[in-house]
């Protein structure tokens, strides 16, 4: 039983480091489930279990006798992977606009903050990490793991677009974070929902410049 906790510990060990040296690496990058483990300095069964179970979850696609590349994800997917966002945050805004608290108002504004900090230093990784708590402060009020489990599975998947998804980063992003909050602040749930179906909207935009621009 020691052993199989062990082994368990390390593949999650391995998973969630795997998942942050993805956020580096553009679609289609190959990747050495062997290179890696000797990179972390990690036995080869644990990493390869975390390779196979990111496979499993759509972001790397192996291919016989090659190895794992970095799933491509074009436009339409990263549309689709909103839809989600916009099925489930409207209607968890609804539910918790009441039981916002000033703490959560805080929280939400200092993750504003920290985004502009990772904005001006044009970290990509922290940007996103920062962006997905900023969301979720919603999703963990209203406390259904089913809709945060989906919220992090879709959040996930396009952030391995980071070089297009890098382009649509912009100090307007920020101004409707802002304005958002101010709105989830005032209680005005009919506002709330407009700057948040606006933020949807305005990012989807910048992403598909996002993807233009790299396609140019």
């Amino acid at each position: 039983m020691a052993i199989t906790k062990t082994n368990g510990s390390l593949s999650e060990l391995a998973y969630n480091t795997l998942k942050d040296k993805l956020l580096t690496l553009e679609s289609g990058a190959y990747l050495s489930a062997r290179q890696f483990a000797n990179e972390i300095e990690m036995s080869y069964t644990p990493v390869r279990e975390a390779f196979l179970r990111l496979q499993s979850e759509g972001t790397l696609k192996q291919v016989p006798n090659v190895g794992f590349f970095v799933a491509s994800m074009d436009i339409n997917e990263i549309l689709q992977l909103y839809q989600v966002r916009e099925c489930i945050e409207p209607f968890v805004l609804q539910q918790v606009i009441t039981r916002v608290t000033p703490s959560h108002i805080i929280l939400m504004r200092k993750y504003v903050e920290e985004q502009k900090q990772a904005l001006d230093t044009k970290d990509i990784t922290k940007y996103m990490k920062l962006d997905i708590n900023l969301h979720e402060v919603l999703l963990n009020i209203y406390g259904n793991p089913y809709f945060i489990s989906m919220y992090h599975s879709a959040r996930e998947k396009y952030m391995y677009c980071s070089n297009r998804i890098a382009l649509s980063f912009s100090s307007d992003a920020m101004e409707e974070h802002v304005n958002l909050i101010d709105a989830i602040e005032s209680g005005n749930t009919e506002l709330s929902l407009q700057m948040l179906n606006e933020h949807f909207e305005n990012a989807k935009k910048r992403i598909m410049e996002g993807f233009i621009k790299v396609a140019g």
